[in-house]
C-alpha cells in the first residue's frame, strides 16, 4: 500500500508540475483572450475547420474539402496529416471556438511535449529532477512554441519526437526484449497520421538503432521479426495516408508545398544570441556543445544509449547548420526544395536527442554536489529560455489586440472594405467559419499542375478562387460532393466556377454526367463550364477512389481502435504489476 501511494505521489508531482508550465505558457492568450493568427494559421484553421463542419453536419468526404479553403473542393486532409486534422476538428466540435481551440491545442502541445520528454529521459536512466529539467528545456524550446505563435505543424512531429526515441532505445537495450510489435507500430503510425516530413526522420532515427541493436544483439531473428511485423501493421494503420497519396498522385501532377530557392539561409547553427530561426540560442548551443565533447571525451565509460543517440544527435545538427553545402545539394537534387524546404527542421529532432542525452550525463556525475551543481546550473538555463519563450508567446497574442491583427500578411487577402475590428470580431463569433470568409490565404499546395504556362500559382489561386467574380451557390450533399448552382441568361453561356477539378474527379452537370477531360481547366483545375440551362445550372463534384474506400477506412479505424486498447490495456496490467 505505501509503494502504491508513493508512485502515485511521485507521479502526481511530476503531472502537476509539467501541467503547472504549459498553464504558465498559454496564461498570455488566456489573459489576452487573443487569437494568434500566425503564418501557417489560416492554412491549418481551414484544415480543421473543414473537419469539424464535417462532424457537425454528417457530410463527409475523406478526399474533398467542401468547407474550408473558400468550399472549393481541393484535396488537402487526404494528403496532409488527415487522422490529426480529425481529431483537432473534433476538439474544435467540443469547444466551438477558435480561441478556446488554439488555447487549449497550445497546452496540449506544451504538456505532451513535456511528459514524453520526460518519458524519454527516464527511458534514458536520469534522476528525476534532471528529467523534468530537460522536459521543461524541451517544451519551452523555439520548435514547440511555434504551434502558439505560427501554428506551425512542424511543431507536433518534434513534440512527439521523444515517443519515437523510447521505443529505438528498447532496440538497443535488453536484447530488444521489451520491444513490442504493437507499440511500436502505433507510434510510427501516429507520427504519418501527425506529421509526414517528421514520420520520415522519426523512420530515419528508428532505422540507425535498427542497425546498432541488430549488431549489438544475439537475437537477431526475433529483432527483425518484431519490426516486420510492427511494420505491417503499421502499413494498416496508415493505409488512408499512403493510398491516397497513391491514388491522387498517380493521376495528377500536383503543385508542392513552398518551393524554397534558398535553402543555404534556411539552416540553424550554433549562436551566442537568443534561439531565433537561424540561431540555436546560447543556452542550447552550450548543452549541445558540451554534451557531444563528454561523448567523444568518455565514450569508453558511457553506456551504448548515450553514445548513440548523442551521435545521431550530432548528426541532425550537422544537416541543420551551413556546414552542409545545402545550394549544391539543392541544386543537384531540386526536390529537396519542395520537400524538405528548410534544413533548420532538423535541429528540432537534434534538440529531443542531445537534451535526452545531456541529462542521462549529468545523472551519472560520480560527485554529488558536483551534480547538484550542474541541476543548479540546469535550472537557471531552462528559466532563462523559459522566459524568452514566454515573452514570444506574449508578443504573439498582444498583436490580436493592436491596430493589425494579423501576425502574418504574406498572401493574405482580406474582403474589401472590412476593418481590423470586424476582422477580430468574425473570428470571435460562434460562426467559426465567418473569420475564415473574410481572410484568406493563397496556398496553392496539393492543387493540380495542368502544366499551362503559369507565371506566379499564388497569383492564379487567387485569381480563380478568392476573386472570382461569379456569381454561385454551393452546398454540400449527404454523399459528401460538392454542389455549385448559378444562374444563366441563355443556353451556351460559359461561366468560370471557383472549384478544383481533379483526375479522378466525378462531374455531374444539370443531372448528367460528364467527362472532366472534355472540359476547359484553368492551371488550378479550375473548369469553365457551359450553361445547359436557361436560369438554373447546377453542377455536382465529387471525387471517386477505387483504393482508399469506405470499407478500408473503416478497417484503418478499427485497427486504430484494437491496437489502442490492447496497448493501454498492457499498459496498465505492467503498472499494477510493478506496484504489486
Amino acid at each position: 500500500m505505501g509503494n502504491k501511494f508513493s508512485y502515485f505521489k511521485n507521479q502526481g508531482i511530476i503531472f502537476s508540475l509539467i501541467f503547472s508550465v504549459s498553464l504558465l505558457l498559454v496564461l498570455p492568450q488566456i489573459l489576452n483572450h487573443s487569437l494568434v493568427l500566425g503564418s501557417d494559421s489560416l492554412f491549418h484553421f481551414n484544415r480543421v475547420y473543414d473537419t469539424y463542419m464535417q462532424f457537425k453536419t454528417g457530410n463527409f468526404s475523406y478526399f474533398q474539402t467542401n468547407y474550408g479553403f473558400q468550399q472549393g473542393g481541393r484535396i488537402v486532409n487526404a494528403l496532409y496529416g488527415p487522422g490529426f486534422a480529425y481529431l483537432l476538428g473534433g476538439l474544435l466540435l467540443i469547444v466551438h471556438s477558435w480561441i478556446k481551440f488554439q488555447i487549449i491545442s497550445n497546452f496540449l502541445i506544451f504538456f505532451i511535449s513535456g511528459y514524453l520528454m520526460y518519458i524519454l529521459s527516464r527511458e534514458m536512466a536520469s534522476t528525476k529532477r534532471i528529467s523534468l529539467l530537460t522536459a521543461t528545456f524541451f517544451m519551452t524550446s523555439l520548435w514547440i512554441t511555434r504551434w502558439s505563435t505560427e501554428q506551425n505543424f512542424m511543431a507536433w512531429g518534434i513534440a512527439l519526437m521523444p515517443l519515437v526515441v523510447v521505443m529505438a532505445l528498447k532496440m538497443i537495450k535488453n536484447n530488444a526484449e521489451d520491444l513490442r510489435i504493437i507499440p511500436l507500430a502505433l507510434v510510427v503510425s501516429l507520427m504519418i497520421q501527425v506529421h509526414l516530413l517528421s514520420a520520415l526522420m522519426s523512420i530515419g532515427v528508428l532505422i540507425v538503432f535498427f542497425i546498432v541493436g541488430f549488431i549489438q544483439t544475439n537475437k537477431k531473428r526475433q529483432l527483425v521479426l518484431k519490426c516486420i511485423w510492427a511494420s505491417l501493421l503499421s502499413l494498416v494503420l496508415t493505409f488512408n495516408v499512403w493510398g491516397a497519396m497513391l491514388d491522387v498522385m498517380t493521376k495528377n501532377q500536383l503543385y508542392p508545398p513552398y518551393d524554397n530557392p534558398d535553402m543555404a539561409e534556411s539552416t540553424m547553427n550554433l549562436s551566442t544570441g537568443d534561439p531565433t530561426l537561424t540561431q540555436i540560442g546560447l543556452v542550447m548551443s552550450i548543452i549541445f556543445v558540451l554534451q557531444i565533447l563528454w561523448v567523444f571525451m568518455k565514450r569508453d565509460q558511457l553506456p551504448l544509449t548515450n553514445k548513440v543517440v548523442t551521435i545521431l544527435g550530432l548528426l541532425f545538427l550537422i544537416l541543420a547548420s551551413n556546414i552542409m553545402p545545402w545550394t549544391e545539394l539543392a541544386a543537384a537534387v531540386p526536390e529537396l526544395q519542395r520537400f524538405l524546404q528548410f534544413p533548420r527542421r532538423f535541429e528540432g529532432f537534434a534538440s529531443v536527442l542531445l537534451l535526452a542525452g545531456f541529462g542521462a550525463t549529468l545523472s551519472t556525475l560520480p560527485f554529488k554536489d558536483s551534480r547538484k551543481y550542474c541541476e543548479f546550473l540546469l535550472l537557471a538555463g531552462s528559466l532563462s529560455i523559459g522566459v524568452q519563450a514566454y515573452s514570444e508567446i506574449n508578443k504573439s497574442n498582444q498583436i490580436w489586440n493592436n491596430q493589425q491583427p494579423l501576425a502574418s500578411a504574406e498572401n493574405v487577402n482580406v474582403v474589401s472594405g472590412r476593418s481590423n475590428k470586424q476582422i477580430t470580431d468574425a473570428f470571435a463569433s460562434s460562426k467559426l467559419g465567418a473569420g475564415l470568409d473574410l481572410v484568406t490565404k493563397a496556398t496553392p499546395d496539393y492543387l493540380p499542375n495542368n502544366r499551362v504556362t503559369s507565371i506566379d500559382p499564388y497569383v492564379d489561386y487567387k485569381r480563380d478562387m478568392i476573386i472570382n467574380k461569379s456569381k454561385v451557390n454551393k452546398t454540400v450533399d449527404k454523399h459528401g460532393d460538392l454542389t455549385i448552382r448559378w444562374n444563366a441568361i441563355k443556353k451556351g453561356e460559359s461561366i468560370s466556377l471557383p472549384v478544383v477539378i481533379y483526375n479522378g474527379s466525378t462531374l455531374k452537370l444539370n443531372g448528367k454526367k460528364i467527362n472532366p477531360k472534355k472540359i476547359r481547366l484553368s492551371t488550378m483545375g479550375s473548369p469553365t463550364i457551359q450553361s445547359t440551362n436557361v436560369d438554373t445550372n447546377v453542377l455536382t463534384v465529387g471525387y471517386k477512389s477505387t483504393m482508399v474506400t469506405k470499407l478500408r477506412l473503416l478497417i484503418v479505424v478499427l485497427t486504430w481502435v484494437v491496437s489502442s486498447l490492447w496497448a493501454v490495456g498492457r499498459m496498465i496490467v505492467r503498472c499494477k504489476n510493478k506496484l504489486d
